[in-house]
């Protein structure tokens, strides 16, 4: 189709054509010089930035160190974000220019051709204009096919910004062959479902007060000390306590609280004579034991490692030699399918062990590589296929649980590795004090998507779902990110640090500082408090949650929370 225009109409296309294509060519460049300071530059390698972080790692109680550090290096992200967001929203516009150029220079040039040529004019002068503009326009398709090839070049690396999980997530399995989605009664692990730190079911209660009693369905006193938190499965609560160089199982009833059944994890074979080095607040009883429904199995910081079955029959119980490291033994129990896994950390060996949970007959042992941690392991699931990852130093590994063949490591952490690794349906998440938190994209070609570190907590283990990543310290400060892109969405600063690990609920994060006082906030974009309700003792150890009741472990006692 034609269109008619008079010399005023092609000036104004012309000066529209010019200003597009400006536009365009700006843009692109634009997208080219931020694809490669995004491919080259390093945002936290800045070496004002580390020599500022040198000198605070010097001297760590220096308050305006801390700061200068921080302001820097939210500077520093802020950079790269913003080159970040250049990429991924300049490609939208340099289509919208070209497309503006290209049907300016179109209907120019039938414009043009409309109109004859007479004898008197000179004949080459249209013809140099019509080849300069070909110049110009294949000019502009060069550059703008460059910057939209490196735009989906660059987010063939970046995370999906959609927020939806894969297809394959809906018919994902969980170490139990169950799906993904977790259980509103059986809390098997520390954290929950595959150490995930997800609450199933609803109508969690928000309100309490164990002083008043306001909400405390019961409490008891629990017979020896210990940093394990409760596991769950149907009406039995399992926990572990220790005492010198006594190690003890409890099983308790859910509904009453009373202790069914007492089982001893002492006088096994190997045992060491001399207890090992550990920290003395916390003993010998800090793994958290892990159930399948059959069994369940525990292990302590002298290297005794016990199976019980549901009614408290010892099934099993062996030695497998004494994690002795600076700060004790930490890490707790997965079992997966019929192999329980135990990540074994000492000054000697690291390793991660698959003991037949029936038996208790080894079945494959993986050293691996690096220094002690007391991190716990986590199971995943990505595209379908079933991961156990780790959060080491200096590497964070996933392998196979069935096999314990290593699938992926990168090497991005240091120092006292204790928080355990969080993940979503795509994504890992590890994190230690005085280092930084990483999101990993796991698998073949495994590469680490956004870095951070203002908010690192030292014991506490970060919860993800797979809009937001949450993080609590051991400062107080409380951190809520795009789980995909890396922006600090939120923060809140409680003043009681945090050990006990955040955990998600009914769309709720739980979080419980070292006070006993659990601070509930929505899980959300932005902050919203719920609830403060204190315990009345300190408290450590993660809460379990349980057919809508929650059970937490203080210094001394457990306590069941409900509604009425």
């Amino acid at each position: 189709m034609n269109f008619k225009f008079t010399e005023k109409d092609i000036s104004i296309l012309k000066v529209v054509s010019q200003v597009s294509g400006g536009f365009a060519f700006i843009v692109a460049m634009t997208m080219i010089f931020s694809l490669v300071q995004l491919k080259i530059v390093n945002p936290l390698d800045n070496p004002v930035l580390l020599s500022v972080k040198e000198q605070y790692d010097k001297d760590p109680s220096n308050a305006a160190k801390a700061e200068q550090v921080r302001a820097m290096d939210l500077m520093a992200r802020k950079a790269y974000f913003s080159s970040r967001w250049q990429v991924e929203t300049g490609s939208y516009l340099l289509i919208a220019g070209v497309i503006i150029f290209i049907i300016c220079q179109r209907l120019i040039s039938e414009n043009e051709k409309l109109n004859p040529v007479f004898s008197d004019a000179k004949p080459d002068l249209s013809l140099r204009r019509e080849k300069n503009r070909r110049y110009l326009v294949s000019t502009m398709i060069i550059v703008f096919i460059t910057a939209i090839t490196a735009s989906f070049f660059l987010r063939a690396n970046l995370p999906d910004i959609s927020g939806k999980a894969p297809e394959s997530s809906k018919n994902m399995e969980s170490s139990n062959e169950k799906s993904a989605k977790p259980d509103k009664t059986n809390w098997p692990f520390f954290r929950g479902q595959d150490s995930r730190g997800i609450a199933g079911g609803t109508g969690y209660p928000t309100e309490w007060d164990a002083a008043a009693g306001k909400n405390i369905s019961w409490k008891i006193e629990l017979p020896k000390k210990g940093k394990s938190s409760p596991v769950i499965w149907d009406d039995k609560i399992f926990l572990t306590g220790a005492q010198e160089k006594i190690c003890e199982v409890y099983c308790i009833d859910k509904k009453t609280g009373k202790i069914l059944w007492t089982g001893s994890a002492s006088d096994i074979t190997g045992e060491p004579a001399i207890l090992p080095k550990m920290d003395q607040e916390a003993g010998l009883a800090v793994s958290t034991v892990a159930t399948n429904g059959s069994e369940v199995c525990a292990i302590f910081a002298n290297g005794n490692l016990a199976c019980f079955d549901m009614d408290g029959k010892r099934k099993w119980a062996k030695n497998i030699g004494v994690p002795e490291s600076s700060y004790g033994y930490a890490s707790s129990l997965l079992i997966y399918k019929d192999i329980l896994l135990v990540q074994f950390d000492s000054n000697i060996k690291i390793s991660l062990i698959g003991f037949d949970v029936k038996t208790g007959d080894q079945k494959w042992e993986t050293l691996r590589q690096g220094h002690a941690v007391w991190s716990s392991p986590v199971l995943a699931n990505f595209a379908g296929k079933s991961e156990l990852i780790i959060n080491g130093n200096p590497a964070v590994s996933g392998y196979d649980p069935l096999t314990g063949k290593e699938l992926w490591e990168v090497e991005c952490m240091s120092g006292d590795v204790a928080p355990s690794v969080a993940v979503n349906s795509t994504m890992t998440y590890a994190v230690t004090d005085y280092a930084k938190l990483v999101a990993i994209k796991p698998g073949t070609g495994v590469s680490i998507v956004w870095q951070d570190n203002t908010y690192t907590p030292d014991v506490s283990s970060p919860v993800a779902t797979d809009q937001f990543l949450f993080v609590s310290t051991g400062n107080g400060d409380v951190a809520c990110y795009n789980a995909i892109k890396g922006d600090t969405l939120w923060t809140h600063y409680f003043q009681n640090p945090f050990y006990a690990s955040p955990l998600i609920a009914d769309d709720m994060v739980y979080l419980l500082d070292r006070t006993g006082v659990m601070h509930i906030v929505k899980a959300g974009s932005s902050f919203k408090l719920i609830a403060e309700s204190p315990l009345g003792e300190s408290a450590d150890c993660s809460p379990a949650f349980s057919d809508k009741k929650i059970y937490i472990r203080g210094k001394k006692n457990l306590y069941c929370i409900s509604k009425n």
